[in-house]
């Protein structure tokens, strides 16, 4: 049996989940697990679950709570190979394989990293902090958390994720793969200002790539913000690597012979691949590149790893108001689940891993395409009008079905869903683990953390999209006018063709809203175009083109 915290909480018998029930039985679990084989007081507990004012009924809920615990576990004493859970004064303890906790296998790989990054031994240090950031699905405990169950661990547990990518870019880049590391250096920079060893580290990037002038002008930015946010100057080490920088210091200069590029297993390996002939497996895991590019072999006999540009999507749903049983969540996200599938197939993408009440698709696997964004974001709003249009199925109001056929019926569960999605287009690295060739990749790397990020910040019921995502489909899709919002592009509709007086030029259109009217104004198209031209269309109402009949 395996324990899932680095993510929404799992717990898989025999690669099987096992379902959990309420949030006071998950938050127990929860609990219990973060500390692991010790004893947590009842006291403990309850303030753990009941973060407020304690309820009167707590302590007999609590016992309730590890009365089922017991039972779903199977966990009769003296049992082995399972987790224990005991009653052991002043409270409980749960007593489990360390190797079956991913927390507990984190820290042990993430010492052992920087152990071997302390050493000199870079590429084994590269390998196995690349294996334990693998083991994190999402924010830890993301299904509790959004029930409101915020404990001070969590904030240690992420601040040990950033050391260990820290460590990670340290011995990739002391390996010389700048390029290969260079997006996810940059997104993790961008979510975290303040921590200046990533700033170093994407400044030493960006000069090994060729791009002195980013270097510096990322050293530039980061010390404006310091000094206006802070009073603070950079450090020494920022300081001296700014001036060594501009002096085109040899000692910057990367290794000369850029090592292969071995990219172990993340998750659970399974079965196996074969290698087509050729491949450089080695009897090690994972991808062979050479200087910072990758190329995915089809079958190898370990995980493999694929970087490629990607449009990602990600859908959080849950059920709106309290008091829901549990049999009746399961319905709703195996429903949801479906609604999902039948979209993303509908638009030509391909379902990704799903995690708890999220789920995630993706636009440009196996082939890239151009309109790999825009159907990323047809397929977001189809989604969204199911989700959210319950009653109004393909006989409704929905209009003229497009291409792709007529949309599905809105969903029939218990009550209305609460939304939120992103979608966002970017370098991403796909993980193909043994014996899952035909199923969807695992996604990492840049794309995936700021989708983490952008479906955070999203509203209910709103697509919100990234600047590379927006730039792409907007000659298709058309969005809320004004600077760049910090949570994303509001996606407001799939652009209507053949209607009233089109934009003659699709591309660089940008979109006003006047009196009952849209205003658009559009750019040249090449050598020999006009100047700007303006075009004015009705203005549309909101529910004038649901995106699923506009594909």
């Amino acid at each position: 049996m395996d324990f899932h915290l680095l993510g929404p909480l799992e717990v898989l018998d025999d690669g099987v989940p096992v379902p959990l029930g309420g949030v006071i039985k998950r938050g127990a679990l929860a609990h219990l697990l973060i500390h692991a084989n010790s004893v947590v007081a009842t006291s403990r507990l309850l303030a753990a679950l009941w973060p407020g004012d304690t309820p009167l009924t707590a302590r007999k809920m609590l016992q309730n709570a590890v009365r089922d615990l017991r039972r779903t576990l199977s966990c009769e004493p003296g049992s082995e190979g399972r987790a224990t859970l005991l009653t052991d004064a002043p409270g409980y303890r749960l007593r489990v394989d360390p190797d079956a906790v991913d927390l507990l296998r984190f820290r042990r790989a993430v010492e052992r990293g920087q152990a071997e990054v302390a050493a000199g031994s870079h590429e084994s240090a590269a390998r196995v902090l690349r294996e334990a950031l693998g083991l994190w699905r999402g924010p830890a405990l993301a299904d509790l958390v959004e029930d409101g169950l915020v404990w001070p661990e969590l904030t240690a547990w992420e601040n040990s994720r950033l050391n260990a990518q820290e460590d990670l870019f340290e011995a990739e880049l002391a390996c010389g793969r700048h390029h290969a590391v260079l997006g996810e250096l940059q997104a993790v920079a961008a979510a975290e200002p303040t921590r200046e060893r990533l700033s170093c580290q994407l400044m030493l990037a960006l000069y090994r790539c060729g791009r002195q002038t980013e270097a510096l002008a990322a050293y530039r930015h980061r010390r404006v913000e310091l000094v206006e946010r802070y009073g603070l100057e950079p450090t020494r080490e920022m300081q001296k690597l700014e001036r060594a920088i501009l002096a085109h210091d040899p000692e910057l200069d990367p290794p000369s012979r850029p090592a292969l590029v071995d990219v172990t297993p993340l998750p659970r390996p399974d079965t196996a691949r074969e290698a087509p002939a050729g491949t450089p497996a080695q009897g090690r895991a994972g991808l062979a590149a050479v200087g910072g590019r990758a190329t995915r072999p089809r079958r190898l006999s370990e995980s493999t790893v694929e970087h490629k540009r990607i449009s990602l999507v990600w859908v959080r749903h849950a059920l709106e108001g309290h008091g829901h049983d549990p049999s009746t969540v399961q319905d709703a996200l195996r429903e949801a689940e479906g609604v999902v599938r039948e979209e993303v197939a509908r638009f030509g993408g391909t379902m990704a891993h799903a995690a708890g009440p999220v789920f995630s698709a993706l636009f440009g696997h196996p082939e890239t395409c151009e309109d790999d964004a825009a159907r990323a974001v047809r397929a977001a709003f189809a989604m969204r009008d199911r989700f959210t249009g319950r009653g109004t199925g393909p006989a409704g109001p929905a209009g003229p079905a497009g291409p792709a056929g007529p949309a599905g019926p809105a969903l029939r569960g218990p009550g209305p869903a609460c939304l939120h999605v992103a979608v966002v287009t970017g370098d991403a690295y796909l993980l193909f683990r043994p014996g899952e060739a035909d199923t969807a990749p695992r996604v990492m790397g840049e794309a995936a953390d700021r989708c983490f990020r952008l479906l955070a910040l999203a509203p209910r019921g709103q697509v919100r999209v990234c600047e590379v995502t927006r730039r792409a489909s907007e000659p298709d899709i058309a969005y809320r006018v004004g600077p760049e919002p910090p949570d994303g592009w509001e996606a407001v509709r799939v652009r209507r063709r053949g209607h009233g007086m089109e934009v003659r030029q699709g591309h660089g259109a940008e979109v006003r809203h006047g009196h009952g009217a849209e205003v658009r104004r559009t750019a040249g198209a090449g050598p020999g175009a006009g100047p700007r031209e303006w075009a004015a269309l009705p203005a549309p109402d909101p529910e004038e083109i649901p995106a699923h009949a506009a594909l």
